[in-house]
């Protein structure tokens, strides 16, 4: 008997020892956190998503029955209008279009993630945040649309993918070309992307907003990815292969803490944003309007003194000067107690033909308490008359004259058709083209600067309509108007860097409503933007600047509800800049 339980509990010893060894063996669960996902980041800021077999990101999908979703590198795209589409409205109506591009960023926030090496499932657990602002036109009030994320965990299939321009505009009211020859908008390919998909894949998805929480599992083998993407914005790629069967590949890797954007501009009303860096980079030398610039940066910083040297600078390399600057000029001379420079420059309107009654404003009450303003008043005067004397009389007569027929037919009284508009303002632009071609621009050594209510200089003469037309209406003949007026700007007649007839304002991340200034919810903060737009409203010297890139929207007092409720949704209060509401009429 005692050797039999002797041999008993020896064999149950064993059991017990081999059961206890195969559990060390088990493998156990591998927990993973933020910093090894951010350590196996992959591809970070080239793909963006194109969902439902789309053949671009800014039309609507093809079959939205097609479920197949494709991660694009589309950092080469060019814009629409720089791969040589053209577009022409064939009813005469305005038609003018305009490309703005952004991309937007995901932050992915990993709260649970645990890795079971016995079947090589893994369970992710975590919140996705995006800019939820995309589908809400800035510029037509429409409502917005929501947008998903979507979610995959698999193995990618590389290809390529067709850019097709698509269906942006009604080909019965617009005539498309490529290269001067009219084209099948949804045939058309303007580029070729790489691209991959997935063929095998456990798909998940949440809506794009705020910390939106997210949940997915599944399989995994050396080559799988977990991928989150959306329209529009940069998809965030985590190599799960790696960070599970190979995590010495970036151990080392660094993490680059970004700064918080929501999204990233890359056009900008048809223009490439690294084509406007590079030209930055590329033009080192010193131009006119560096000057100008730097002044108005000056004088917004309350600065005179040194806007006022700037000027001088100015005036030492440029023989001939916009009235706008001497206008600057002087009053920062005021400013800055230097009587004797503001003289100076005072003097440099008569060149222009400025009668002496413009030094009625307020800001030359010094000047005209000063005795020295009795001989400089007789000198002014005597310049100005000679100035004046030399006018081309009969340039300024008949741009008045075009002036009247062009309003003729735009006049908010009587209007006419849309066609009317399109012929008269051909007719025009071909009697402005003679007129320039005949008497040359009419600058303002030619005409005079132009001076309303004695006292205030208007930097955009009342013939600029005329311009502004002609680059909305898109005659025949509006190449060589623009060859014209490219002449008169490289002479100093024509300054169109700062003219109004650019069209400056479409895309503005800015709007005035109800005296408020509102920033898009879409756009980043911009300091000195804000800066320029609240210094037209807190500019008791009478500066003329740059005053920013704003949009003002009118009040609408019989549906302001609407309006109201819009700029709630989409925009974010900056400041309060006026009372007047309808400053922009008067």
């Amino acid at each position: 008997m005692k050797k039999t339980y002797i041999i008993s509990l020896i064999i149950l010893i064993n059991i017990a020892f081999i059961n206890v060894s195969l559990g060390q063996n088990q493998p156990k669960q591998i927990i993973y956190n933020q910093t090894d996902f951010e350590k196996n980041k992959a591809f970070d800021e080239i793909y963006s998503l194109w969902d439902k077999n789309r053949r671009n990101w800014f039309s609507v999908p093809n079959d939205s029955s097609v479920k197949t979703s494709y991660f694009v590198d589309a950092r080469k795209y060019k814009g629409i209008i720089n791969y040589g589409i053209t577009f022409r409205s064939k009813n005469y109506r305005n038609f003018r279009f305009v490309e703005h591009l952004s991309e937007c960023f995901l932050k992915v926030e990993i709260s649970k993630c645990v890795y079971n090496p016995k079947d090589n499932s893994i369970d992710i657990e975590g919140f996705v945040s995006g800019n939820d602002n995309w589908g809400s036109n800035q510029f037509i009030k429409t409502k917005k649309t929501k947008s998903d994320i979507e979610i995959f965990l698999g193995q990618k299939t590389d290809t390529i993918r067709f850019c097709y321009l698509g269906k942006i505009v009604n080909k019965d009211s617009v005539e498309v070309k490529l290269r001067n020859k009219e084209i099948d908008q949804s045939s058309t390919i303007l580029d070729t992307f790489p691209a991959f998909y997935f063929k095998n894949y456990l798909p998940n998805r949440t809506i794009l907003g705020t910390r939106q929480p997210f949940k997915i599992s599944g399989k995994v083998t050396k080559n799988t990815l977990l991928v989150f993407g959306s329209v529009s914005s940069y998809s965030e790629i985590f190599d799960l292969g790696s960070m599970i069967y190979n995590p010495k590949k970036n151990q080392q890797k660094k993490i680059i803490q970004k700064e918080e954007l929501d999204c990233r501009p890359l056009i900008n009303n048809n223009k490439l944003i690294a084509d406007i860096e590079k030209e930055k980079a590329q033009k080192q030398e010193i131009t006119y309007y560096t000057h100008t610039q730097k002044a108005e940066n000056y004088i917004l910083s309350r600065q005179y003194a040194r806007a006022k040297e700037e000027y001088n600078l100015l005036s030492q390399n440029y023989p001939i000067l916009f009235a706008r600057d001497i206008h600057n000029a002087i009053r920062c001379a005021i400013l800055s107690r230097d009587i004797k420079s503001a003289y100076w420059w005072s003097e440099k309107l008569a060149l222009k033909g400025v009668d002496l009654t413009y030094f009625n404003a307020k800001i030359f009450n010094g000047l005209r308490k000063n005795p020295e303003w009795k001989n400089f008043s007789i000198k002014y005067d005597s310049i100005c008359k000679n100035t004046q004397s030399k006018w081309n009389l009969n340039l300024k007569k008949e741009l008045t004259n075009l002036q009247n027929e062009d309003q003729a037919e735009y006049g908010l009284e009587n209007r006419k058709s849309s066609k009317v508009l399109y012929e008269t303002t051909e007719r025009v632009t071909g009697k402005l083209i003679d007129l320039l071609k005949k008497e040359g621009y009419p600058s303002e050594e030619r005409i005079g600067a132009y001076i309303i209510r004695d006292t205030s200089l208007i930097s955009y003469p009342d013939f600029n309509i005329l311009i502004i037309h002609a680059s909305q209406q898109k005659p025949e003949n509006l190449n060589v108007l623009n060859n014209l007026l490219d002449k008169s700007v490289t002479a100093f007649e024509y300054d169109s860097k700062r003219s109004s007839n650019n069209d400056n304002q479409i895309g503005s991340c800015f709007s005035i409503y109800k005296g408020n200034l509102y920033s898009s919810k879409s756009c980043g903060r911009n300091d000195v933007e804000i800066r320029k737009i609240s210094f037209k409203f807190s500019n008791p010297s009478g500066f003329i600047m740059d005053y920013g890139n704003f949009v003002v929207e009118a009040y609408n007092p019989k549906n302001p509800k609407a309006a109201d409720d819009y700029y709630a949704e989409n925009f974010n209060l900056i400041m309060k800049l006026t009372d007047d509401w309808e400053f922009y009429d008067k």
